[in-house]
């Protein structure tokens, strides 16, 4: 049987078993692929600051003399704030803001800075004129201030300015999430701008009972993860209004949910599924994973294998094809890598318990970015096999990140997960994994 994936331009041709079943699970909206003009995005951001959810519009608070906070999602988001930032502004005026009181501040997270011209480009070249941006450093104690103990046990430390402002705007993305299940609402302010050591113990979540390293498509209320992150708007005096976007195959808005931090951001969800939720019976064998639209480097193809996971059986086989255009850009991959075998051997004699234990032993100093997308990996490798088609990443590169069997061609990938997998295996297809999660009912 031959099936097609996108592949740029192009398609990616593959023959697979006539003997397999196959799955292709389908979006229960098509908005997904319905192309927008600039007015139509401005009139959905519009409507959704006009009738937020739970909260009075930001017009109707009384902001005069107020020191405002809007927390924007950083450059790593694809959030195109600078379309519709004048509208907040310009909400944020009718309250009585004045400019010189409200500061821009990116959730960098720890991520890296961003410099004025990448700032100017994310707010826009006007907005960025009246405004004030700063960048917040997880690790400059001056500007850091502790504001509380979520029921976790995670310490929260935050940026000053948090604590200090009077009015506070989350601007962000509604999107699948490796562990916050979805990205957008509180998590702009925490671990956006948390302290290294907060986002640290936040992010060990993942590693504890019931060690569910992958939460793609998590129903918030079922996430430890999220429901921690959440429990910093009971920690912060001042107002919070959360502007939350969902966009289409084209990069444009097609949803906007405005209000209450929680509220709207459990609306904009609802709504992500409908776009982004494909529906599947029940778990299966193996998946087929294809990276598109999140094609630009390995890190951001490598979403999509994410995104699949919750399709999959324990000890399933993922087949993905991952188009990485610029190859593994800012990844270096170590030089002392183990073989996969041997890896792939301890990990599972170890089991996920032990998973972090094991990460703590042998890599030593790392940042909190490096050890958790490590600790991924590594359940990856102890509970999956896969097999991948990159083209822009070379066989030694692929041997030294070490984590997944490298093919020179796309048909070996299918060949030789048909070799493990029983001739009757069940395998779902995910054409646009990159922007796509599996919804399975019950669970």
């Amino acid at each position: 049987m031959e099936i097609n994936l996108p592949w740029g331009k192009e398609k990616l041709s593959l023959n697979v078993p006539d003997t397999w079943t196959l799955h292709f699970p389908k979006r229960e909206s098509t908005l997904y692929f319905t192309e927008k003009n600039k007015t139509q995005e401005n009139d959905t951001v519009r409507e959704s600051l006009s009738r937020p959810v739970k909260s009075l519009p930001i017009s109707r608070y009384n902001l005069k003399s107020r020191r405002i906070l809007i927390v924007i999602d950083d450059n790593t988001r694809p959030t195109p704030v600078h379309r519709f930032m004048k509208l907040v502004l310009d909400e944020l005026r009718r309250g009585g803001a004045d400019y010189k009181n409200i500061t821009v501040i990116p959730a960098l997270g720890i991520h890296t800075r961003m410099t004025k011209d990448q700032m100017a480009r994310k707010i826009g070249e006007k907005n960025y004129e009246k405004v004030r941006c700063v960048n917040h450093d997880p690790n400059d104690v001056v500007k850091l201030q502790y504001i509380g103990i979520t029921s976790r046990g995670t310490r929260i430390v935050v940026n000053r300015r948090v604590p200090e402002s009077d009015f506070i705007v989350c601007i962000g993305l509604i999107e699948p999430h490796l562990w916050a299940g979805f990205g957008g609402g509180m998590k702009n302010i925490f671990p956006g701008l948390g302290s290294s050591e907060s986002i640290g113990k936040h992010h060990s979540i993942i590693s504890e009972p019931p060690y569910s390293f992958n939460r793609v498509g998590m129903s918030p209320e079922k996430n430890s993860f999220r429901l921690d992150l959440e429990e910093t708007r009971g920690m912060i005096e001042a107002p919070i209004f959360c502007v939350n976007v969902v966009l289409n195959l084209y990069g444009q808005v097609i949803g906007a949910f405005s209000g209450d931090p929680v509220a709207a951001h459990r609306t904009g969800v609802a709504f992500c599924n409908k776009i982004s939720g494909l529906k599947l019976q029940q778990r299966v064998d193996a998946v087929i994973v294809n990276s598109s639209p999140m094609d630009i480097n390995f890190k951001q193809s490598m979403k999509g294998v994410g995104n699949s996971l919750p399709a999959l059986r324990p000890g399933g086989t993922i087949m993905g094809f991952l188009r990485a255009e610029r190859g593994l850009d800012d990844i270096r991959p170590p030089e002392d890598s183990k073989p996969l075998w041997l890896v792939r051997g301890i990990l599972r004699a170890l089991g996920p318990s032990r998973v972090m234990t094991f990460l703590n032993l042998v890599k030593r100093g790392l940042n909190v970015e490096d050890k958790f997308l490590i600790y991924y990996s590594m359940q990856l490798i102890r509970e999956y096999d896969l097999y991948f088609y990159v083209p822009t990443v070379s066989d030694e590169e692929a041997r030294r990140l070490g984590f997944f069997h490298s093919f020179g061609d796309p048909q070996s990938v299918i060949n030789e997960a048909a070799r493990k997998l029983p001739p009757d295996a069940s395998v779902a297809v995910f054409t646009e994994a990159g922007a796509t999660y599996p919804l399975i009912p019950g669970a």
